[in-house]
């Protein structure tokens, strides 16, 4: 029994020495290999910086297009007709005046624009003798020492084919629709029998307007000056101002007044300017 104890003791004493020298010799080896893979890291060579990263590019510029343009006008208005709409000869005319206009454009497609524009224009009444069927003095109510006079107003839309002329001029032609419409003022009528009042009347037409025209670019893509020269055909009768109206003289009594012109045409010339959008 003694001798099988002794026996146990002993192998398990000698089992103990063999792992004792087991972890002896691994730590040894771990060791020896340590100042290996340092060397060989010391001996790698080293890399290269990394390059810088290029510079951005710059963002594509967009094309710029003229698209709309807005401005405002100097016109020289002329207006054509001396007849009333029954053909009769009025012994009045519409003298030439200086008007006030606005317009925009609008490039449709290269090579063609729509263009819109407004024209008002206020003219004196060139009376003859015997004007509107009266012996006596017409001037404008209530200025006594004054014509008589007429406001105008004309206003349309036009298509205009358009050709370049370099980078910075323009020239087109145009052709349109507008419309037109007269207020006479109230006028004052001074004969033997008395003073008495002529009412205000007014006429409207359809006008077909032709036009030409240059522009030119003062600060290039901001700032254009243009001048444009037109003519109308005008359509219509008019209305109550084209046609014998009545009155009540100085004696209470009643007095016809003759009809005043019907527009036949007008010549229109602009020169405006305009900003680039």
């Amino acid at each position: 029994m003694r001798t099988a104890r002794a026996l146990v003791g002993r192998g398990m004493a000698a089992g103990a020495v063999a792992l004792a020298c087991a972890a002896t010799a691994r730590a040894e080896e771990s060791t020896a290999a340590a100042p290996a893979h340092g060397a060989a890291d010391a001996e790698e060579p080293a890399k290269p910086p990394r390059p810088p990263l290029p510079p951005a590019s710059p963002p594509p510029r967009l094309p710029w297009d003229r698209h709309i343009e807005i401005g405002a006008d100097a016109a020289f208005v002329s207006w054509l007709g001396t007849r009333d709409d029954a053909g009769r000869l009025t012994r009045v005319r519409l003298e030439p005046a200086i008007g006030l206009g606005i317009h925009a454009r609008w490039e449709i497609l290269e090579l063609l624009r729509f263009s819109a524009f407004v024209v008002l224009s206020r003219h004196e009444l060139a009376l003859q003798q015997g004007a509107l069927g009266q012996p006596g003095a017409i001037t404008a109510e209530p200025r006594e020492d004054g014509a008589p006079g007429v406001r105008a107003l004309a206003l349309g839309a036009r298509l205009a084919p358009t050709l370049p002329l370099g980078e910075r001029a323009r020239a087109w032609a145009s052709v349109g629709v507008g419309y037109d419409r007269f207020d006479f003022d109230r006028m004052r009528v001074s004969d033997p029998g008395g003073e008495f009042t002529i009412r205000e009347r007014g006429a409207s037409y359809v006008a077909i307007p032709l036009g030409l025209g240059v522009s030119l670019d003062l600060i290039r893509d901001w700032l254009t000056i243009e001048l444009e020269t037109s003519g109308a055909f005008v359509l219509g009768r008019g209305g109550d101002a084209t046609r014998e109206g009545q009155a009540i003289d100085g004696l209470g009594l009643r007095r016809t007044i003759g009809a005043l012109p019907q527009a036949r045409g007008s010549f229109i010339q602009t020169l405006g300017l305009s900003l680039v959008l």
